[in-house]
């Protein structure tokens, strides 16, 4: 199928979900028969194609054509560049919470009929971005839904979400995607065949991560951050290495996502599920021989919790130190054997 490009022109906009399994055909099977229900939790880690995914089954309900979602139409064509006046997406501003304001606000819109009497859809992500006003002010919405609204919430960590959210949704795990349909969608990309499978082999079969690694620049400022916490290797380092991000604030997700992506890799190695020399010329090339298993998932944690509290407003200052203060403390362990 041909495809359209999206809004951030980096996820492959529209193609068949129905290759991904059996799981995925059912879910747009409902959505073809018209019988989906209010609210679904479409989740996965960052990058596995969350927000396209819920685009394409807003498109199979508004879709004008018969072969729904044809991907071309003006409706497909609105909803997948985020400009379709019946899709209401949110997501945090400046990489902050999404407010109980925003949420109010969000719900009477959403209440309101579209012109054409047709769904409304709301995609808010990540959902664990909502503080818990905001995810309790939605909570009501969710208990005693509007017969015309159908809410997208996605979630990289549901875990941060509260109990009553989940339950009140039909949930869908998104899967990693097979390396054939991977190695088609990089095909598009005008890259390399050893780029492609490059970028296949260190993605685990995330989309988003592929064409990421597919477009990082070594010189880029957030690849440089990412390398300089890796070459910690005294207190004076960390310490410089903290005053230099500290100033970078703005791009800690995507540094932090890189850092989690990272220590992942360095995992498949460890366990053989990627070549020894996958890694060469990085960082850490030397040390994941002897880096444990059971430091690199404490490491990857630490990660998660330090964008965790970034996320919740906590200083940033003080969540660099004490993450370079752990890279330096496992990288001194490793050598040292």
């Amino acid at each position: 199928m041909s495809g359209i490009a999206d809004n951030a022109g980096s996820m492959p906009a529209f193609m068949d979900y129905r290759r991904l399994g059996a799981r995925y055909k059912r879910l747009i099977d409902q959505f073809q028969a018209s019988r989906q229900v209010h609210a679904y939790l479409l989740a996965g880690p960052q990058g596995i194609g969350k927000k396209t995914f819920a685009r394409y089954l807003a498109s199979t309900l508004l879709c004008e054509s018969e072969a729904k979602p044809c991907g071309t139409c003006s409706q497909c064509s609105a909803i997948f560049s985020g400009k379709h006046s019946s899709v209401l997406e949110i997501e945090p501003v400046d990489t902050k919470t999404i407010s109980v304001d925003r949420i109010r606000d969000l719900i009477t819109t959403s209440s309101m009929h579209t012109l054409d009497g047709r769904e409304r859809i709301v995609i808010i992500e990540p959902t664990e971005s909502m503080t818990s006003q905001a995810q309790n002010g939605l909570l009501k919405s969710l208990e005693e839904p509007d017969t015309n609204v159908i809410y997208f919430l996605l979630s990289h960590d549901t875990s941060s979400l509260l109990d009553t959210i989940e339950s009140r949704c039909s949930v869908f795990k998104l899967t990693p995607w097979p390396a054939d349909i991977l190695t088609e969608i990089l095909a598009r990309q005008s890259c390399s065949g050893d780029e492609a499978q490059r970028a296949i082999a260190l993605s685990g079969g995330n989309v988003g991560e592929a064409l990421a690694i597919l477009s990082e620049k070594p010189e880029g400022q957030q690849e440089t951050a990412l390398r300089q916490l890796l070459s910690v290797t005294t207190a004076k380092d960390a310490v410089r290495c903290s005053t230099m991000l500290k100033d970078m604030a703005g791009n800690a997700e995507a540094i932090m996502l890189r850092l989690e992506r990272y220590l992942q890799q360095c995992m498949l190695v460890k366990s053989g599920l990627l070549p020894a020399d996958a890694l060469k010329s990085t960082p850490w090339s030397e040390v994941i021989q002897t880096a444990t298993m059971d430091d690199l998932i404490t490491l990857t944690d630490q990660v998660f919790q330090t964008r965790r509290r970034k996320m919740s407003n906590v200083n940033w200052q003080s969540n660099i130190d004490q993450l370079a203060g752990k890279l330096l403390e496992a990288k001194n362990k490793w050598q040292r054997w």
